[in-house]
């Protein structure tokens, strides 16, 4: 099974952006005010790029159904153990960050991916989190005065 994903996923990809395009286009269109060309609203620039992914997804469903079958070379020694532990991560953040805040999310996410990508020794883990934690919400916060979740610590 895994051989017959691998093999067909550039196709499966294609079909999964071009989806992605038709649900951003719909969406948008139900949502949104378009405006015209010439006094364009919120809307404008999402319909835009939904048609443009449209367009680009059917051209590379196209040419992904006229070329053979073939395992990507930068697919055939991905560890997808740890691919879809990233994966987990990233969803627990996105769920987590309004409940315990962007800098606390961020700072724990950031330490487990960092120790999933083998980097060494605690101490050096945790204070690259921080500090990257830390400025991020530095810059957002206070540099440019965008509100991010308030959380536990910050």
């Amino acid at each position: 099974m895994k051989q017959l994903i691998l093999e067909r996923v550039r196709k499966i990809v294609s079909i999964v952006l071009f989806l992605v395009g038709i649900l951003a286009l719909v969406v948008t269109l139900s949502t949104m005010k378009v405006g015209s060309f010439t006094k364009p609203q919120e809307g404008f620039t999402p319909v835009l790029f939904s048609i443009l992914l449209i367009g680009f997804s059917i051209l590379n469903i196209v040419i992904e159904f006229i070329t053979p079958n073939s395992i990507p070379g930068e697919l055939k020694d991905v560890n997808w153990k740890k691919f879809f532990l990233y994966f987990a991560i990233c969803i627990v953040y996105v769920f987590l960050v309004k409940k315990i805040g962007f800098a606390t999310d961020t700072f724990i996410c950031l330490a487990l991916m960092l120790k999933l990508a083998g980097l060494k020794g605690w101490v050096k883990t945790i204070v690259i989190s921080l500090i990257v934690s830390v400025l991020i919400w530095a810059l957002f916060t206070l540099a440019m005065g965008v509100p991010l979740p308030a959380g536990i610590l910050i």
